[in-house]
């Protein structure tokens, strides 16, 4: 990887835990690859309390990190006519409704087609920093609905420190497996990286802290549908509770094991339908909805048909 002589945003937070490897931390907050924060830190682009640390370092709580992210060289992106539904649009941000099957950003399995490049293709979005220009947050492939998305550097940071301090309220519509017993359940358990499963995290005790809450709004046989507040944003953390307290989201194919059987899509039955948080720009609170994908509706139909 090449970087060049600018830097695009500099981080600065305060360490929330322990124990955290520097390279895996930085990873995380900064939504780029461990290899990319590794080689930050190689550059002397890090600074914890005041000093540069060794990659491998692990974080105390409490400690403070800077980080400077640079501007890397990389091969021009590629737009391209993507489709998707914008909800929302304004000279600093655009709120998109990503449907299924569309990666967010290019990727060594996905070079193009991406929402990036349709992006590209609508908008001229002056945030040029490795392939991902004006992405703030991400949503998983097969996962459908709302996307805030930055139209200039000055907008991805202020928008990114909203996630970053998690100051937005994030709701999903989950279609899920099984009777729960409560209406509502909150499920407080450390995500990691599967110890057998590279593609897969897993509920581990050496995990990051991550919380949701699942609220039944509509109860069918043997599945309901959840509207889902996540409090973290860790990597596939809807799919891993639900499937950690059992009740896979429907169509999950990575998580939902035996219980797909029957409800195929062609899809993981996951919405983010609503996003709300007090604009940096105008000081006013922003409320965003994405209505239910038409392959969901369906789903749902389907199921008050059995019930």
């Amino acid at each position: 990887m090449r970087f060049t002589d600018d830097i695009a945003e500099v981080v600065e937070f305060t360490a929330e835990e322990a124990g955290i490897r520097l390279d895996v931390l930085l990873a995380s907050v900064s939504g780029r690859s461990r290899s990319f924060a590794a080689e930050v830190i190689e550059e002397g682009l890090v600074e914890v309390n005041g000093r540069i640390p060794a990659k491998s370092l692990k974080v105390k709580k409490g400690d403070l990190i800077r980080m400077e992210i640079p501007v890397e060289e990389v091969p021009s992106l590629e737009p391209q006519p993507v489709d998707f539904d914008v909800i929302y649009e304004d000279e600093n941000m655009i709120v998109v409704n990503k449907p299924a099957g569309v990666t967010v950003h290019p990727a060594p399995g996905s070079p193009d087609g991406t929402l990036v490049n349709g992006l590209l293709y609508r908008y001229k979005i002056e945030d040029y920093n490795d392939f991902r220009p004006g992405i703030v947050h991400r949503l998983d492939r097969d996962t459908s609905g709302l996307i805030l998305v930055a139209r200039n550097r000055d907008a991805r940071e202020k928008l990114s420190s909203l996630f970053l301090n998690r100051t937005v309220d994030k709701r999903y519509l989950a279609f899920c497996w099984g009777t729960p017993k409560f209406d509502t359940m909150v499920v407080d358990e450390p995500i990691g990286r599967h110890p057998a499963d590279r593609k897969k995290m897993a509920v581990r005790e050496d995990g990051r802290s991550a919380k949701s809450k699942f609220i039944v709004k509509e109860r069918y046989k043997n599945a309901f549908l959840a509207e889902v507040h996540i409090y973290t944003g860790r990597t596939h953390q809807i799919r891993v509770h639900a499937a950690h307290i059992g009740h896979p989201i429907l169509d999950d194919s990575l998580y939902g094991g035996k219980h797909n059987r029957g409800y195929k899509i062609e899809r993981q039955a996951l919405h983010s339908w609503k996003l709300t948080f007090k604009s940096p720009f105008v000081q006013k609170e922003c409320d965003f909805c994405a209505p239910i994908p038409h392959e969901m509706e369906l789903l749902r139909e389907r199921l008050l048909i059995l019930k």
